[in-house]
């Protein structure tokens, strides 16, 4: 009969503080929809938004804390506590990686008390805009023999309204090798013999530069990675890839 009871009661409470959570969750309506698009911008703005949460019930609901699903986004709350007909603020920063071009979608969750996982999730959208064009976008350099220099040239182009500093450009080159005979377990082994001329320079909008690179691999192997282009608030990387060999 003890054991019985206890069911009950646990079984009570847990009806109840589901019932409890579910209902916070009802009591709470976002005024905006919960979803914010910055539209296009530039790697150098840190746009923000304000999402809005009202208390459309006639008890007090507690959000405890919110969190953001990255470092590229920032989430404060102000006021915690809603009181019956109250409103919180979730204000939402946006910082664009260096890296990253075109369309991109962040998250930020919202705990209510007694919640378990997010009651809520808000998102912020927005289309970043490169400051250049690389022509070509991604290098394909075929077959490349061992120890022997490869040249080829990449194109930067200012497109942006603003004058642009090419701060450095570094190699990110790397090859997967599997021995000389091929058939050795996969090692990656990082590119150093990688030259760029110039590696610091100026565009004016709508100017462009020539970048000459040369390599000089010292092993067999499939070539990956990218030259890194260092330019204020943004990274450029342009792709490479080939087969390098000890055939002529």
């Amino acid at each position: 009969m003890r054991i019985s009871l206890i069911c009950i009661t646990l079984l009570a409470c847990t009806v109840s503080c589901s019932a409890q959570e579910k209902e916070a969750l009802s009591c709470l309506e976002l005024e905006d929809g919960g979803r914010h698009d910055f539209g296009e911008i530039t790697h150098s703005e840190k746009p923000s938004h304000r999402f809005v949460l009202r208390n459309v019930c006639s008890d007090t609901v507690r959000i405890t804390h919110v969190k953001a699903a990255c470092g590229c986004t920032a989430a404060s709350l102000a006021g915690g506590t809603i009181a019956p007909g109250g409103t919180a603020t979730v204000d939402v920063t946006f910082y664009p990686p260096r890296s990253t071009n075109g369309h991109i979608s962040k998250s930020v969750a919202v705990w209510a008390q007694g919640g378990k996982q997010q009651q809520y999730l808000l998102r912020v959208e927005a289309d970043i805009r490169s400051s250049f064009k690389t022509a070509p976008e991604n290098v394909e350099l075929g077959s490349i023999r061992k120890g022997i220099v490869t040249e080829t040239t990449v194109r930067l182009t200012n497109i942006s309204d603003t004058e642009q500093e090419i701060s450095e450009i570094l190699s990110g080159f790397s090859i997967e090798s599997r021995g000389v005979t091929g058939d050795a377990p996969p090692r990656v082994l990082p590119v150093s013999e990688a030259e760029f001329s110039p590696r610091q320079f100026t565009l004016a909008p709508g100017d462009a530069q020539d970048i000459t690179v040369r390599l000089s691999p010292q092993h067999t192997g499939k070539l990956m990675g990218s030259m890194i282009i260092y330019a204020g608030p943004e990274t450029r990387q342009v792709e490479f890839s080939g087969i390098i060999s000890n055939e002529e």
